[in-house]
């Protein structure tokens, strides 16, 4: 949750909230506490998380487990705080501070009671929430931490210091003057670290504007502007391969899935998910998407090394020639020389070339250097050949694992996800991982369909689903499909009633298939179809990655069930 949207959840608590009456407290996660707060018409419940990656404030509709015995800190706040008072955010930055009114404190001549606070800290990766006293002491914190942990120290006794401001403008007025830039690009690194509050999100919908063609100054004017009226739209979307919440309209940006919340705590339900998809107050569907998204990235830089070696693997054959040249032309040599130019008889006419020597070398020498590396370069051949295609088919599996991610609907499945990324190394194993323990029996999640003429379809939305459709459920004769050169489901038309199968029913099958892949958006998609004998699973290979002999393809529109 960005400051921005924060911005926005701090409008509607304060008209909603402000001096509420705290009936419970309760502690589901341990980084997470539910206010239960009485208006006297009605009672909200406020979450207000500290959790890595899920660090937020927002009112819930969900109903979160109360654990049989309430947590140290949960039983700190239960016995001291009574009403809340007033919510302020730190300008331009991910701080909140809740003021409440202490339980059975002595009011003074005005008739107020003493205030106690609670800072929230919604930082990223080291959000806390601390309890101070009226003099701004620690009176106790969630997450107690020494001076080495983050140059402070967060300790019960002490005088709370504020985190460092990050730095950068406050977009309070319409001082600013941004530089001149040549790019949308230049202006999205600018606004993120000089603006305050500031999201990604955000600057790049102004850098897309200057692309388009708009001045940094009036781009950056009219979100100031949209801010100050509070011209606010709450959704959540897919973008760049992400789910992202908003409170403002992204512009140009192409996203998918978009929903629209009339608030924005509805927006960040919705965005941060049920309580039955956490896993130590991590939401696990993106805590896996997380995992898979940064293997990919690493495997990104791996092929880009791996291009670099090829292309140097390529001069091997440029190595010999110029070895056998420098045996050939040994006469043109002499002791110390550093360079010398020889006759290329391998390019049509011959042509000058010129090889660099090692002076401390002699003539035989230099050219035994050559032949040495075009070995060397000639056995690095098979070892990068092997390396990429050891790269590819684990991308291929990491683009089916994030394709379930985006289709799992329910703990189970996203369990399973789970398991598969533990056995291959990208996840620790927990001690009370999420879900059934040792795996579920794959059959019961295939899914299935008739076709038009009644051909019975099977496929699956998970790697390890689509190996036991392939292997378990398609049969030799069967028809086997699968989107061209995409991540998608595998699926198995069976061919119970013999004979040639419709053309109808196998655009029908291949739609299905399109539908229940990444092109599931597309206008139209290219599918292959082929019998159940030509697919194989390479012996040793991931979950969900077969080999495809011979195939035919069909273009159509994907289609999903209802």
């Amino acid at each position: 949750m960005d400051s921005l949207f924060i911005e926005a959840i701090m409008n509607e608590l304060r008209e909603q909230l402000v001096d509420a009456r705290i009936s419970k407290i309760h502690q589901p996660s341990p980084e997470t506490l539910i206010f239960k707060l009485w208006t006297g018409r009605e009672t909200h419940r406020l979450l207000v998380s500290a959790a890595p990656g899920r660090a937020r404030i927002h009112l819930t509709r969900f109903s979160y487990p109360n654990p049989p015995a309430p947590a140290r800190f949960c039983q700190l706040l239960r016995a001291r705080l009574s009403r809340l008072l007033a919510l302020e955010q730190v300008p331009g930055d991910r701080i909140v501070r809740l003021d409440f009114s202490a339980v059975d404190s002595t009011p003074d001549p005005s008739g107020c009671r003493s205030r106690l606070s609670l800072v929230a800290e919604l930082t990223p990766r080291h959000g806390n929430l601390i309890l101070l006293d009226g003099q701004g002491r620690i009176i106790d914190a969630l997450k107690r931490r020494g001076d080495e942990e983050e140059g402070r120290a967060v300790l019960p006794g002490g005088e709370y210091q504020p985190l460092p401001w990050s730095g950068g403008q406050l977009l309070a007025a319409n001082a600013i003057v941004p530089p001149q830039v040549h790019t949308g690009k230049e202006f999205e690194s600018w606004l993120l670290h000089e603006i305050r509050p500031m999201s990604r999100l955000m600057a790049k919908v102004l850098a897309s504007r200057v692309d388009g063609g708009a001045s940094p100054q009036n781009a950056l004017e009219d979100f100031r502007r949209a801010r100050e009226n509070r011209e606010f739209q709450f959704f959540t979307a897919m973008f760049d391969g992400r789910e992202v919440l908003s409170a403002y309209d992204l512009g140009a940006l192409t996203v998918e899935k978009a929903a629209h919340f009339p608030t924005p705590s509805l927006a960040a339900d919705a965005f941060f998910g049920k309580p039955g998809e956490q896993s130590d107050g991590m939401d696990l569907r993106r805590q896996l998407q997380t995992a898979v998204q940064k293997r990919l990235k690493r495997l990104g830089s791996r092929r880009s090394r791996i291009g670099e070696e090829q292309e140097a693997s390529n001069r091997a054959e440029e190595l010999r020639q110029a070895g056998e040249l420098l045996l050939g032309q040994l006469y043109r040599l002499r002791p110390g020389m550093t360079t010398v130019v020889l006759e290329n008889y391998y390019a049509d006419p011959p042509t000058p070339l010129t090889l660099s020597l090692e002076p401390r070398l002699t003539p035989q020498e230099n050219a035994e250097k050559y032949f040495h590396q075009y070995k060397k370069l000639k056995r690095s051949r098979e070892h990068v050949a092997r390396r990429l295609r050891e790269t590819e088919e684990e991308g291929d599996w990491l683009e089916g694992v994030a394709l379930a991610l985006e289709e799992a609907e329910n703990a189970e499945e996203l369990a399973e996800i789970r398991r598969e990324l533990v056995e291959a190394g990208l996840l620790q194993a927990a001690p009370r991982a999420p879900g059934p323990r040792g795996g579920s029996d794959p059959g019961r999640r295939v899914r299935e369909a008739i076709t038009p003429s009644g051909y019975r379809l099977y496929w699956g939305t998970g790697n390890r689903v689509n190996d036991h459709v392939s292997r378990h459920l398609c049969k030799a004769e069967d028809l086997w499909f699968h989107v061209l050169n995409l991540p998608g489901c595998h699926l198995v038309l069976k061919k119970d009633q013999g004979g040639e199968v419709p053309v109808a029913d196998q655009l029908y099958a291949a739609a299905l298939a399109a539908g229940y892949s990444r092109g599931k958006n597309e206008g139209k998609v290219e599918v292959m179809v082929t019998e159940g004998k030509w697919v194989k699973k390479p012996k040793g290979a991931r979950p969900g990655l077969v080999t495809v002999k011979q195939y035919r393809t069909l273009l159509v529109v994907p289609r999903r069930m209802e």
